[in-house]
């Protein structure tokens, strides 16, 4: 009987953790979508300094998460995103508008491999 007890009190601790770990990856990975669509929109308004400032936020955003992240689990691609944030800014500084778009749709569909990647669903308990 204690065995089982022990075994219910690991599945409900193991269950809590995906639990928490699911709303913290959906909270952190929609605040970022919204952030990249900011970026986005300001470039489709032609206003780069504020893209800009957008695009900085979100490096400073994702410098206080990714640590997060990458304690839930080691991923690569959470490391990939550093260096795409890095050229986005660095389009933006030059005004390479083009680019900056490009470096744009690399970051919603790194965002989306890493969300699904981390996200908690029961196919992770079995």
């Amino acid at each position: 009987m204690k065995k089982a007890v022990i075994l219910f009190i690991i599945f409900l601790m193991i269950l809590g953790a995906g639990i928490t770990e699911h709303f913290f990856v959906h909270k952190t990975f929609d605040a970022f979508n919204e952030r990249i669509g900011k970026i986005e929109a300001a470039l489709q308004n032609d206003d780069v300094d504020s893209a800009l400032s957008y695009a900085e936020d979100l490096q400073n955003f994702w410098a206080r998460k990714r640590k997060i992240v990458e304690a839930i689990s080691y991923c690569q691609d959470a490391r990939q995103v550093n260096v795409i944030l890095g050229e986005l800014t660095g389009s933006l500084r030059c005004e390479d508008t083009d680019n900056a778009f490009s470096k744009i749709e690399s970051l919603y569909q790194l965002i989306q491999n890493i969300r699904d990647m981390l996200d908690f669903n029961a196919i992770d308990i079995i």
